[in-house]
């Protein structure tokens, strides 16, 4: 329980600060917001989508009857992440700071939400 309270917290800074600030959370990147459509993007996926997986994550905590499905789905979406940066490093054969941090807190997200789930 919290340990997906701390992941919800994971998610739920990286909404905030998408939303917030969008045209400096993804300099570390290499990716800047220039312009009213990379402001919008950067708030929609970085921002709306964490902020819906933390209210699940916590919304999770309070129906057990639906918990396991919940978990089930955002774990592997957090696998997913940490799974196409892995293949990045794969096949370009580098991984910068930023990625190499969201990759463990992505791979370390998905394996905390997951250690939750009852049917496993």
């Amino acid at each position: 329980m919290i340990a997906v309270m701390g992941a919800a917290m994971f998610y739920g800074v990286i909404g905030l600060a998408a939303i917030t600030r969008p045209q400096t959370l993804l300099k570390g990147f290499g990716i800047e917001a220039i312009g009213p459509e990379s402001r919008n993007e950067i708030r929609g996926a970085y921002g709306g989508f964490p902020f819906v997986v933390a209210g699940l994550l916590l919304f999770a905590l309070t129906r057990p009857d639906v918990s396991d499905g919940i978990l089930l789905a955002l774990a592997a979406s957090s696998a997913g992440m940490a799974l196409g940066r892995i293949v990045f490093a794969l096949t370009d054969r580098q991984l910068g700071r930023y990625p190499a941090i969201f990759l463990v807190l992505e791979m370390a997200a998905a394996m905390i939400i997951a250690s939750d789930i009852r049917g496993l």
